[in-house]
C-alpha cells in the first residue's frame, strides 16, 4: 500500500492547507483531487482514493481555506486567487508523482488557471467543468449564497438535488434528504458562504487553446444545472487534446454516483499517458 502522509501545508501563522498524500507504487501516477466549492477531503477519501490505491496509483487529496480541516486567518479572502495561488504552492510543496488534476466542477477551472500558472501535471480531468460565463452562472451563484444564507448547505442540497443528481442517485438520496423539521440559517462570516460569495470572482474565460496537456472530459446528462451541452461541446472543441466521456445516467458528482466506473475511466486515462 502506498506510504500516507497527512500534513498541513504552512502558509503563515494563521493559514495553512490540509493535504491527505499518498505516494504511488513504482512511477505510477498520483491523482490530485481539486474540490469544488461544497467539498472536502472526504468526498475523495471515502470511496474514490482507496479504490486508487488499491491499484498502486498516488493520490492527494486537499482542503482549500474555508474548507474541511484547513485553516484560514482574517488575512484570507476565501476567491478563486487565492485558492489557485495555493493548488499552485501544493503542487511546489508536495512534488506529488505524475500528478494527474482531477477537478470536480469549479475544482477543473482552479486546475486549469494553477497549470497555466505553472503548477505541473501530467494530465488533467474536467468533472462536469466546462462552462461559459453567461447569465445562468451568475444566476446559480447568486442563488446558491442566498440559499445558504437562509438554510445552510442542506437547504441547497434538497433544492437543487433534482437537477443535480441521475435518477437512481435521488433514490438513493431521499430517506436522508428533504426532511421535517425546517433549516438553520449560516451566519454571514462562516466560510461556506464565504466561499460561495468569492464564486463570483471566478474566471471561466479560461484560454482553453492553451491547455495542451491531455485532458479527460466527463460530463453526466443528468447534471441540469450548469450543463448547455452546446456550450460544452463548443470548449472541447477549442482544447488541443481532450477525450470526452459521457455519463447518460449520471449527474454532477459522477464520483459519487457510479464510483467504480469513475476510477475505471481515470484509471484508463492515466494508463493512455503511458508508464501506469
Amino acid at each position: 500500500m502506498p506510504e500516507e502522509t497527512s500534513n498541513f501545508i504552512e502558509i503563515d501563522a494563521d493559514n495553512a492547507i490540509y493535504t491527505i498524500h499518498h505516494r504511488p507504487e513504482t512511477d505510477k501516477h498520483t491523482f490530485v483531487f481539486l474540490n469544488s466549492m461544497g467539498a472536502t477531503t472526504d468526498v475523495w477519501e471515502g470511496n474514490i482514493a482507496h479504490l486508487l490505491r488499491s491499484q498502486g496509483y498516488g493520490t492527494l487529496s486537499v482542503d482549500y481555506r474555508g474548507q474541511g480541516n484547513s485553516r484560514y486567518g482574517e488575512n484570507a479572502v476565501l476567491e478563486p486567487s487565492e485558492i489557485i495561488a495555493d493548488i499552485c504552492l501544493i503542487s511546489e510543496a508536495i512534488a506529488p508523482v505524475r500528478p494527474i488534476m482531477v477537478g470536480l466542477s469549479i475544482g477543473g477551472l482552479f486546475g486549469a488557471h494553477a497549470w497555466l500558472q505553472g503548477a505541473e501535471a501530467d494530465g488533467m480531468v474536467f468533472v462536469n467543468t466546462l462552462r461559459k460565463a453567461n447569465a445562468q452562472v451568475e444566476w446559480i451563484n447568486a442563488l446558491e449564497a442566498r440559499l445558504i444564507a437562509m438554510g445552510g448547505m442542506p437547504l441547497v442540497l434538497d433544492v437543487l438535488r433534482p437537477i443535480l443528481s441521475g435518477r437512481e442517485e435521488l433514490e438513493r438520496l431521499r430517506p436522508t434528504h428533504l426532511l421535517e423539521g425546517g433549516y438553520t440559517p449560516w451566519v454571514a462570516d462562516h466560510p461556506r458562504r464565504r466561499l460561495a460569495d468569492g464564486a463570483h470572482k471566478s474566471d471561466w474565460n479560461l484560454p482553453y487553446e492553451k491547455l495542451t496537456l491531455p485532458t479527460l472530459v466527463l460530463t453526466g446528462l443528468h447534471d441540469r444545472l450548469f450543463r448547455i451541452q452546446e456550450d460544452v461541446d463548443e470548449l472541447v472543441a477549442r482544447l488541443p487534446n481532450a477525450e470526452v466521456l459521457t455519463y447518460a445516467d449520471g449527474g454532477h458528482s459522477l464520483h459519487a454516483e457510479h464510483p467504480e466506473r469513475f476510477v475505471e475511466d481515470i484509471v484508463a486515462f492515466a494508463q493512455s499517458l503511458g508508464k501506469s
